[in-house]
């Protein structure tokens, strides 16, 4: 308690205001890759996988590349201003995203999303990075991972509400709470924001990124953190049409007594709805997270940073393992173990990387990593996704090479047409397509990714931390 009582008040006033922006961003992330590419959903797009691929690798791309320039040029110019700047485009890529359908005012409102909240997530973090010391710095980022997990708990129920009344609601919500956020930010007094008073130039200050970025110590730290963001990746935006198409937790259902408004309707009864088993995940790191950073903080961060690479990679291949739900809710347990460990012993080991004046540049890399990540992540996932592992589409496949005489067969009504032919029920149906197609394939490559990053991480520490 009295670790805790140490933290400035402008240390929690700057989380407040990373939780109400993570609320509003994890409100539409979660319901996002179903809205676009879900096929037997009423309301979305039903745009192709490989389409909501080419969506999120520029959302990645943008929201990961801009932190390149927004952390430095944050330092420079101050927090504030760059996090108000920040809102102003935020709120526009929402309003876009609850009023377009056409596919580039769609992306450029991604887009718009992207750079904003490229500028303010290096901006906040560095100000929290300001407000650490050394012997606050893992406690203090176990604190930020906890309240910021906090936001994601109440984001699947707010979200599942606003879906409820209908898709447009969720980015409606999404700009209700960016518009309080940027109230809040205006009323914070700009001296408890971190400054350092750098006077360069434009030109040095990029100069500096560049400089920084491609020392060996920091790169290749970067490129090994990539493949964790790769297993990120899917996690966030693959797994839920996969979960949504394959895992069955009816069973969970009958036998736990699962309340009412923890369910949703399929064709294999009444499961859990994803939003709530994404709260798995969100409540295992509230409770744990800082309590595990005050404990590993006394380990070598590099060696505590592989071991939560391994364990969230081995939960992601467990989550689609099989169509259970027993394998599911394990593998988000086991996931969630690693994620808790990995996310906030890298803020920390860049942290401490950090000299006084270049927080904000050092928490931006930490988003360079994601940029990779992501947006390899988001084309090999949802390519990987289309070909081998949806439903639809592998019960689309299934009619033209056994059923060619089916008329007006896609990929919305694939599975009527295909239950219609063979006379099996929706749970037949789904154990006849996962034999046939074992579309638990798709974790094979991430399992591999995950490991190459284990290896890389293993090499990095004997060769930079070997003495401590």
């Amino acid at each position: 308690m009295k670790r805790i009582l140490n933290f400035s008040s402008s240390y929690w006033y700057l989380n407040l205001l990373q939780m109400l922006e993570k609320l509003a961003y994890w409100c539409v992330l979660l319901q996002l890759p179903v809205y676009i590419a879900q096929k037997d959903i009423s309301g979305g797009f039903h745009w192709e996988q490989t389409t909501k691929g080419v969506i999120f690798f520029w959302w990645a791309l943008f929201q990961n590349l801009t932190p390149l320039f927004a952390g430095g040029f944050s330092d420079k110019f101050g927090h504030k201003k760059s996090i108000i700047f920040a809102y102003i485009l935020i709120i526009g890529g929402y309003y876009l995203l609850a009023t377009q359908m056409n596919f580039e005012l769609f992306l450029t409102g991604i887009i718009l999303l992207g750079i904003g909240s490229g500028i303010f997530k290096p901006s906040v973090q560095g100000s929290i990075a300001g407000q650490l010391n050394e012997k606050s710095s893992s406690f203090g980022w176990g604190i930020y991972f906890m309240l910021l997990n906090v936001a994601v708990f109440f984001g699947p129920p707010l979200s599942k509400f606003l879906k409820e009344i209908s898709f447009s609601m969720i980015f409606w919500g999404s700009i209700s709470i960016s518009v309080l956020n940027l109230l809040l930010v205006m009323f914070l007094p700009a001296k408890n924001f971190f400054n350092s008073g750098i006077k360069n130039s434009g030109f040095m200050t990029l100069k500096k990124i560049f400089k920084t970025l491609f020392t060996p110590r920091i790169l290749w730290l970067v490129l090994i953190m990539s493949g964790f963001s790769i297993i990120y990746m899917q996690f966030y935006e693959t797994l839920p049409n996969f979960i949504i198409d394959w895992s069955d937790t009816s069973g969970i259902v009958k036998n736990w007594n699962i309340p009412e408004f923890m369910l949703s309707k399929s064709p294999l009864g009444y499961v859990i709805s994803y939003e709530w088993l994404y709260n798995i995940n969100a409540l295992i790191i509230i409770i744990g997270v800082s309590f595990s950073s005050y404990f590993l903080s006394k380990y070598n961060r590099n060696k505590v940073l592989l071991s939560g690479i391994l364990t969230a990679t081995i939960g992601l291949t467990f989550c689609g393992a099989s169509t259970s739900g027993l394998f599911l809710i394990f593998g988000i347990i086991v996931y969630s173990l690693g994620e808790m460990i990995t996310n906030p012993k890298y803020a920390d080991i860049l942290g401490s990387m950090a000299g006084e004046s270049d927080k904000g540049l050092f928490m931006s890399y930490l988003n360079i990593s994601l940029a990779i990540g992501l947006g390899f992540g988001s084309l090999l996932g949802s390519y990987l996704y289309k070909i081998w592992s949806e439903k639809a589409y592998l019960a689309l496949n299934y009619l033209h090479d056994f059923f060619p005489d089916v008329q007006n067969a896609n990929s919305s009504n694939a599975l009527i047409r295909l239950g219609e032919r063979t006379g099996l029920n929706p749970e037949e149906l789904n154990v006849f397509l996962w034999n046939t197609y074992s579309p638990w394939r798709i974790w094979v490559p991430f399992l591999l990714i995950g490991l190459i990053s284990v290896i890389g991480m293993v090499f990095y520490n004997r060769k930079y931390f070997n003495k401590k």
